[in-house]
């Protein structure tokens, strides 16, 4: 719950005490505005088309690839909001709503370790060259 007037427990010097719930309900969908620059870009874009070029490119078997729709919207985040570090980006994902939502990334879903940028096929050899590809 985001009850601004609920007041925390404080001790007796004042401060208050940290206090977190187990459990927070609210959907990732009600926190983005609908201005937000993400959300025009979801309205006006679609990205299907990347798994469809790209579907040569993964195997049948071995271990289960990521998305490469999922790749594409974390390298234009990170190209639209000035990210130039994989790693970053990762750290910086885990945190904003708004770009959780964009990507399709639930709090219990795994965002994809910054190595896989370094692991990448050769049709992100550069991220700015596929982000610039799809604007």
């Amino acid at each position: 719950m985001f009850d601004s007037d609920r007041r925390r427990p404080a001790d007796h010097d004042g401060a208050t005490r940290r206090s977190e719930a187990l459990f927070y309900y609210f959907r990732l969908e009600d926190q983005v505005p609908e201005t937000h620059l993400l959300r025009l870009i979801e309205k006006h874009i679609s990205f299907a088309f990347v798994r469809e070029q790209l579907k040569d490119s993964y195997s049948e078997t071995g271990r289960p690839s990521i998305d490469p729709e999922l790749l594409l919207r974390m390298l234009l985040i990170g190209y639209l909001y000035g990210i130039t570090s994989e790693r970053k980006l990762v750290e910086e994902l885990r945190m904003h709503l708004a770009w959780r939502w964009f990507t399709g990334l639930g709090f219990d879903q795994e965002i994809p370790r910054h190595s896989t940028f370094f692991k990448k096929p050769a049709w992100t050899v550069s991220g700015v060259e596929v982000v610039r590809a799809v604007v």
